[in-house]
């Protein structure tokens, strides 16, 4: 694997922890009094989880050298890519309100961001990342 394979890899990886920021949404769900659709606990909740994950994923990624450190990896971005998922039938189906954020700002940014989860997920699939993993040499 080049280094600009890898520099890539943990970039894309990188750019989804902001999606960390949405536990600070979780207060302005009704349960709360707030004016957000308490269908939006699972997504928000998942990616507070997984966006304070990222610095820890990325790190394996850039130091562990193992098959079971692929396989967290390639399990990490699926399941950021269908929390992405999640989020726009979410929005689709209990759009946020229009206080909270446009509907074209909240599907913009949802795609992008699974777009970006997608294609770091499909680069670890790659034979040279695949054998970075697998091998015990550097």
């Amino acid at each position: 694997m080049t280094q600009n394979l890898r520099w890539l890899i943990a970039a894309l990886m990188a750019a989804t922890v902001f999606r960390a920021q949405t536990i600070l949404f979780l207060p302005s769900l009704e349960a709360f009094g707030g004016p957000a659709s308490n269908a939006w606990f699972g997504p928000w909740a998942t990616d507070a989880i997984l966006g304070l994950l990222v610095p820890v994923m990325v790190f394996v990624f850039w130091t562990v050298r193992d098959v079971r450190a692929w396989g967290g990896l390639v399990v990490y971005n699926a399941i950021g890519v269908l929390d992405y998922s999640h989020g726009l039938l979410t929005q689709l189906l209990h759009p946020m309100p229009t206080a909270m954020a446009s509907s074209v700002t909240v599907y913009f940014g949802i795609g992008l961001f699974m777009l970006l989860q997608l294609a770091a997920l499909t680069l670890l699939f790659r034979r040279d990342v695949i054998n970075r993993f697998a091998s015990s040499s550097n």
